[in-house]
């Protein structure tokens, strides 16, 4: 049997909160770096429009078969996409491809960095020599990013939308 009072909450209440919750998960996310297990959840089965910091535009679909098909303006190309060491990884039949760290700007905008050139580890404090050679330490992203995009059956996020110059 179903209780004979409710209480109600005031629908400018309801909306209010939805609208600050909706409002505040942007900001949450602004510039952090998505980890390996949510990248392939992320991307599997969507097409990125996306920037390069050059500012040419580009188109990449993502399928699930883990399938890739990438377009811009001098052309298009095949390969494959994958998730390695917390970086995102694309790689084309007839060009190069590369491994990027991700970062989420929003809850649709996805910013691509390339990893720094690993460094020589630093040599032991006492300078005493080694016999092996010193590991390469991990290399993290750079400051500035290769590429920007979002995903097109949603409206970007992203900090600026890019632009055109004509």
């Amino acid at each position: 049997m179903l209780p004979t009072t409710r209480k109600h909450r005031r629908p400018n209440t309801v909306f209010a909160g939805l609208f600050i919750a909706l409002m505040a998960a942007p900001a949450a996310m602004a510039g952090e770096r998505m980890p390996e297990s949510e990248i392939a959840r992320t991307f599997s089965g969507i097409t990125l429009d996306g920037i390069y910091s050059t500012g040419a535009f580009f188109t990449e679909s993502y399928n699930e078969d883990r399938s890739i098909r990438y377009h811009d303006v001098d052309g298009a190309d095949s390969g494959e996409w994958s998730v390695q060491d917390g970086k995102f990884c694309t790689f084309y039949e007839s060009q190069q491809g590369s491994c990027f760290f991700v970062e989420r700007d929003g809850t649709n905008c996805f910013t691509f960095y390339e990893p720094e050139e690993p460094t020589d580890a630093e040599p032991p404090a006492d300078g005493a020599p080694t016999t092996a050679p010193a590991p390469k330490a991990e290399a993290g992203p750079r400051k500035e990013w290769t590429s920007r995009g979002w995903d097109r059956s949603h409206p970007p996020t992203c900090p600026k939308a890019p632009e055109v110059e004509l």
